[in-house]
């Protein structure tokens, strides 16, 4: 392991093992949740602060807006002056605007990023080319290109919405929306110069490509906190903190202490191709989900960080007063059986299902004794299945992919409880994974129009999709991670893993 105890001493280092998967930390595309919020709190900051309630003497994270609001279908941001680019340059609105739109106008269009931010007027019709630039302080941005974002002046912005959402902020306020400054990128705006720039707690110091190995030092020496923060990423039992997320290998040694956090990280189960006959079946999707007992599934985790669930919207969540107030659904085997002899069998019998996944952490999926239980209970009904490990840069069904189940899971990095059912509108990133489903469109729209005010919208909306079986909840994840009992002193406040904040830790 690449180890420089010179420009990096030990006594100033925290090492971090985010995952077995090696993956580059700021990648929005392909990084996994918990490795790119983790990131990006750290280097780029945040518009908004990620928990609901926090003190001034606990070092909160940067955060760059001062006040912000929606009334109608305008949202409303004022952003803080003086916050400065870790390249010496102030932070405006000019800023967020292209950070907003960076992805939809580079080369290498995002139907991810275009589905958080679908509610903003006009965010479809962003294109790479025809754009129209203004010299504003010096620098050359591609400003107004849209009805939906008005920059008002450098410390003002307002957004036009498609439909009310007193919860925008929330839903745009993640690692996958990084806040950048424009003159630090390619003239695609798809590869940065050299390292992300932000104006977080810590800049990228260093990095090393072949092992991806990525050093990040404090921004201010001023701040009482680690001078060092360094993320590996290893199936070997080394780091001060090891994210474990399931594997069994990490976290022995005899001064590791476990921690497992009380929130939910992340739900996971089952897509369906609705491009298939199959996956379009809603008996298919019915058998599937009544074939698995998914308490029996819980209780085969390693640590009990798996919970049993079918809803999208976990019970342990900032965000679980808009839950539908339904059971979860128990195992019936008999039924399932019976759905499956209602669909022609030479759509399923005797045909082995092969599961693409992308699971946070695991390299090895199949020596997860849940996922050995899910696959034992779905055969046990006439579902033969293999599962494949994660494969980045296979993220989702792909053009005329005629594979019908998918294993992954949503993580919660926002209080907004309507950001992860927007993935199921037509048209959005997980366009083949979803219903043509008006019905489900019409109550999507009137959950985002009420909420918070009004929560039976999203209540009804999630009794919807569970019972409609649209994704296949199976579990909850909660994180799980080792620390090193004789390095660390304080973890300090930290909340649900998505994100781990890495500048409230303490060496001893």
């Amino acid at each position: 392991m690449y180890n420089n105890t010179d420009k990096y001493p030990e006594d100033e280092t925290i090492t971090i093992n985010l995952s077995e998967i090696p993956q580059i930390p700021w990648d929005a595309s392909k990084a996994v949740s918990h490795v790119i919020e983790t990131f990006s709190a750290s280097v780029n900051g945040s518009l908004i602060p990620k928990e609901q309630a926090y003190f001034d003497d606990e070092l909160p994270q940067n955060t760059l807006l001062e006040k912000y609001y929606c009334e109608n279908f305008a949202c409303h941001a004022r952003l803080k002056k003086n916050i400065l680019f870790h390249n010496k340059r102030e932070v405006t609105a000019y800023d967020v605007e292209f950070s907003l739109i960076r992805e939809q106008i580079s080369n290498i269009k995002s139907k991810l990023l275009a589905s958080i931010l679908d509610d903003i007027v006009d965010f479809d019709k962003l294109s790479h080319q025809n754009i129209i630039f203004s010299k504003i302080n010096s620098i050359e941005y591609p400003t107004g290109l849209i009805e939906g974002i008005k920059v008002i002046d450098d410390y003002n912005i307002v957004f036009k919405l498609k439909r009310k959402n007193n919860l925008f902020f929330n839903k745009i306020s993640i690692g996958r929306i990084p806040i950048v400054p424009i003159e630090e990128f390619d003239n695609t705006y798809s590869h940065w110069n050299k390292y992300p720039i932000g104006f977080g707690k810590y800049k990228v110091d260093y990095v090393d490509w072949e092992n991806y190995i990525f050093v990040l030092k404090k921004a201010k020496n001023s701040e009482n906190i680690p001078k060092y923060i360094k993320f590996i990423f290893s199936n070997k039992d080394e780091g001060d903190i090891k994210i474990l997320l399931g594997d069994s290998g990490r976290g022995k040694s005899g001064t590791d202490r476990r921690i497992i956090f009380p929130h939910i990280y992340s739900n996971g189960g089952f897509l369906f191709n609705f491009r298939t006959e199959l996956g379009r079946n809603p008996k298919f999707r019915e058998a599937v989900s009544l074939a698995l007992n998914r308490n029996l599934i819980a209780s085969k985790s390693l640590y009990k960080e798996i919970l049993p669930e079918d809803q999208m919207i976990p019970i342990f969540s900032s965000i679980k007063e808009y839950r539908a107030e339904i059971p979860i659904q128990k195992q019936n085997i008999e039924r399932a059986k019976a759905l499956l002899n209602e669909i022609p069998q030479e759509l399923w019998k005797d045909k082995v299902f092969h599961i693409h996944t992308y699971w946070a952490n695991i390299k090895n999926i199949n020596s997860l004794p849940y996922i050995r239980e899910i696959i034992y209970q779905l055969k046990n009904v006439g579902i033969q299945t293999v599962f494949y490990d994660t494969d980045l840069t296979y993220t989702r069904f792909r053009d005329d992919d005629e594979n019908v189940l998918w294993w992954t899971g949503f993580g919660f990095s926002s209080n907004d409880p309507n950001k992860n059912f927007a993935f199921f509108k037509k048209s959005s990133y997980f366009e083949k994974e979803s219903p043509d489903d008006p019905v489900y469109e019409s109550m999507y729209e009137k959950s985002v129009n009420s909420a918070p005010n009004n929560i039976l919208f999203t209540k009804n909306l999630s009794k919807y999709f569970t019972e409609k079986n649209i994704f296949v909840v199976v579990l909850n994840q909660k994180m799980s991670f080792a620390y090193n009992s004789d390095r660390i002193s304080s973890l300090g406040e930290q909340h649900n893993g998505v994100l781990f904040y890495v500048w409230k830790m303490k060496l001893r």
